[in-house]
C-alpha cells in the first residue's frame, strides 16, 4: 500500500515539474518562434541596418556587467566576511542597514542615485551607471549568512593561533571554503546587471550609450526578439557554468549534520 502511494506521490512530483518547466519554457519558445527560422539573417539585418546600434548596446552590456560585476562581487562577498568574523564597531548596525538597503527597491533608490552620479559629472555616462550599480546588499547579506555557518569560532581561533591576521583569514580560510559562495553571488549579480533597466532608464539619455534591455524598447516590432534570444544566450552560460556550485549553495544545509 505505501508502495502504491509513493508511486502515485512520485508520478504527481514529475508530472507538476513537467508542466512549470514547460510554462518557464513559454517565453523562450515564443522568442525562437518570432525570430523566425530565417534566424541568421535576420540577426544580420539588425545589427547591419541599424546603424550599428544594437553592437553598441552589446558593448555597453558587456562592459557595464562585466565592470560592475567583478566590483560588486568583491566588495560584497569581502564585506559580508567582515561582518560575520572581525570584531569592528557598529557591525549590528551596518549589517541592518545592509539588510534595510536589501529591501530597499531600486525605483526608490533610483533619484538619490542620480543625484550622486550628477554630483560627480557622470550622468549619460556607462561609468556613472557602473558606480551606481556596483553595489550589491544582497550579496553581502548571503556573503554574511554563508560564513556565520562555515567559519565557526573554534577554526577562527585555530587560525589565530596559527599567527593569521585579518587578511590571512580572509585568504587562507574565508576564500577557500566559499568557492561555492562565489558562484552563487556571481550568478545571481550578473543577473541583476545583465537585466538591469529601471536605472539605466534614468541616468542615460542618449541612445548610443543604451544596453540591451533598453533597447529593446526602441526596436519594438523591428528584431525584438532576436535581441531577447541575444540576451538569454549569456545567462544560460554563466548558469551552465556555475550550475554545480549553485546546487551545492541550495542544498548545503538539506543533509542532516552539515
Amino acid at each position: 500500500m505505501s508502495n502504491r502511494v509513493e508511486k502515485r506521490n512520485s508520478r504527481l512530483i514529475n508530472l507538476t515539474l513537467w508542466g512549470l518547466t514547460v510554462l518557464v519554457l513559454l517565453p523562450f519558445i515564443w522568442l525562437i518562434r518570432q525570430a523566425g527560422p530565417e534566424y541568421v539573417l535576420s540577426t544580420r539585418f539588425v545589427f547591419m541596418n541599424q546603424n550599428g546600434i544594437v553592437l553598441a548596446w552589446l558593448k555597453n552590456s558587456l562592459l557595464f556587467s562585466l565592470v560592475a560585476l567583478t566590483i560588486s562581487v568583491i566588495s560584497s562577498v569581502t564585506a559580508g566576511f567582515v561582518l560575520a568574523i572581525l570584531q569592528i564597531p557598529f557591525r549590528k548596525f551596518l549589517l541592518f542597514i545592509t539588510l534595510v538597503t536589501m529591501l530597499i527597491p531600486i525605483t526608490a533608490m533610483a533619484l538619490p542615485l542620480y543625484v550622486l552620479v550628477d554630483k560627480i559629472h557622470l550622468t549619460d555616462n556607462i561609468w556613472g551607471l557602473i558606480i551606481a550599480s556596483s553595489y550589491y546588499p544582497f550579496g553581502t547579506f548571503l556573503s554574511y549568512l554563508y560564513f556565520v555557518s562555515a567559519m565557526p569560532g573554534d577554526l577562527i581561533g585555530m587560525g589565530r593561533i596559527d599567527g593569521l591576521g585579518d587578511w590571512g583569514l580572509f585568504r587562507h580560510l574565508g576564500i577557500p571554503l566559499s568557492r561555492s559562495l562565489w558562484s552563487v553571488v556571481i550568478f545571481f549579480s550578473f543577473l541583476n546587471l545583465w537585466n538591469s533597466y529601471q536605472l539605466p532608464k534614468v541616468l542615460l539619455n542618449d541612445p548610443r550609450h543604451y544596453t540591451l534591455p533598453m533597447g529593446l524598447e526602441l526596436l519594438y516590432g523591428s528584431g525584438t526578439a532576436i535581441v531577447g534570444v541575444l540576451m538569454l544566450i549569456p545567462i544560460l552560460g554563466v548558469y551552465l557554468l556555475s550550475q554545480q556550485a549553485i546546487e551545492r549553495g541550495i542544498f548545503s544545509g538539506a543533509v542532516t549534520g552539515q
